[in-house]
């Protein structure tokens, strides 16, 4: 193999945004004095799960060079074809609502076998929050005391959520959130769009840079953005809910939706905030509960549930629409909304 790194590799390796060069730097810096257990903090979770792989990839790596992974050694060129013996991705697998216990246990025994590439196998656990009790417990022998040379990697956006004796294993490395002009040109530079794209994008996504960018790669954001923009013809929609409300998932839906009646409600000036602010916070109020049922597991058929979010929406306006409410939220088990 050439001594030369190949220049498309190195490109596909994970890189990380310029407001995260200094926590990597730190981290070289540290060496041998680390520790073998990490819990990556950032508001962001695309962010988070990107620095993870980023640090995964150069721990890995055979000839690590001074600025990251050298992205020609048979390391690197298995980490991007996703097949890397000594790297376990751990993460809620499709149709499931949490990480579960068999998953831990698998990853537990995956660091117990001997490094194929080289002396350390690396776990990464993306969105660490997701683990049940039972996942989480079963984990804290293996962040106490890893078999043989390991580096376990735990990424989240919702610190809180994690158990306490999760995070107390762990060393906390907390990511520093971009400036708002910051995300933008580096948002726009990697989608080659242009900063008022880049601001819509990362408007989509609360601020959340690295977000924006994995959700500008896909029809993800095209969808969004027609989503948002149906809520103000909402008016004028006569024959079902609008197309766009089709073409997300439910959670999608339920949170812009929630955004939607928010800023609704900040935009009201003194003399309508007197006569519109209870229906729209009535209407936050439906709409969050099903959030919420939404977010503890519940699996309601998206038809039905889309219908009578238009209904209700439909209805903000209209004199009885407290009673409408009443009666949503009564089906929900969620008596005495009308206040």
């Amino acid at each position: 193999m050439s001594a030369d790194p190949d220049v498309s590799v190195v490109e596909s390796l994970p890189s990380t945004p310029p407001w995260l060069d200094h926590l990597l730097q730190q981290w070289e810096a540290s060496g041998a004095q680390r520790g073998h257990a990490f819990l990556l903090v950032s508001e962001d979770p695309e962010e988070a799960a990107l620095f993870s792989r980023r640090l995964a990839v150069a721990e890995l790596c055979h000839d690590r060079q001074p600025d990251g992974p050298c992205g020609r050694c048979r390391s690197c060129h298995a980490f991007l074809r996703g097949t890397h013996g000594d790297l376990m991705d751990v993460q809620r697998q499709e149709g499931k609502t949490a990480i579960g216990i068999e998953q831990i246990r698998q990853a537990a025994q995956f660091l117990q076998q001997t490094a194929l590439y080289g002396e350390i196998k690396v776990m990464m656990i993306r969105d660490a929050d997701q683990l049940t009790l039972a996942a989480a417990n079963s984990l804290l022998k293996t962040l106490e005391e890893p078999a043989g040379n390991a580096l376990l990697l735990l990424s989240t956006s919702a610190v809180w959520r994690l158990p306490a004796t999760v995070r107390s294993r762990c060393q906390q490395l907390r990511l520093p959130s971009a400036r708002r002009s910051e995300g933008i040109d580096w948002l726009a530079q990697q989608l080659g769009t242009d900063a008022e794209q880049a601001g819509r994008l990362l408007n989509l996504t609360g601020g959340r840079p690295v977000s924006a960018c994995t959700m500008g790669e896909s029809q993800e954001a095209e969808q969004q953005l027609a989503l948002i923009s149906s809520f103000a013809e909402l008016h004028r929609q006569t024959t079902g809910s609008p197309g766009p409300w089709s073409t997300v998932g439910l959670d999608v839906l339920l949170k812009r939706l929630l955004g939607w009646t928010e800023d609704s409600v900040r935009g009201l000036d003194n003399d309508r905030f007197v006569s519109e602010a209870k229906s729209w916070l009535l209407l936050h109020r439906c709409v969050a509960e099903v959030w919420s049922r939404v977010q503890q597991g519940a699996t309601p058929g998206k038809d039905i549930v889309v219908a009578e979010l238009f209904r209700l929406c439909r209805s903000r306006s209209h004199p009885r629409f407290a009673d409408l409410a009443q009666v949503f939220l009564s089906n929900l088990g969620r008596e005495g909304a009308g206040g």
